[in-house]
């Protein structure tokens, strides 16, 4: 069973519901909560940057376009 809990599992959540799983982990007692917070934050942060930055270039050309 040791070798089952080190494999990693990948999910795919909208910015929308990973705000709500965080607002929900929000509510729980911080000794339960604040290193799976971390864990998110962590790997969602330059995932997050990246599209901010395609969204920034889209409107850019929008803007361009006009």
């Amino acid at each position: 069973m040791d070798e089952i809990n080190n494999e990693k599992i990948n999910f795919t959540f909208t910015v929308e519901q990973i705000n709500s799983i965080l607002a929900i982990l929000g509510q729980a007692p911080f000794v339960q909560s604040a290193n799976l917070i971390g864990l998110i934050q962590a790997q969602g942060e330059s995932q997050f940057e990246k599209i901010k930055a395609k969204m920034d270039e889209l409107a850019k050309e929008e803007k361009a376009d006009e």
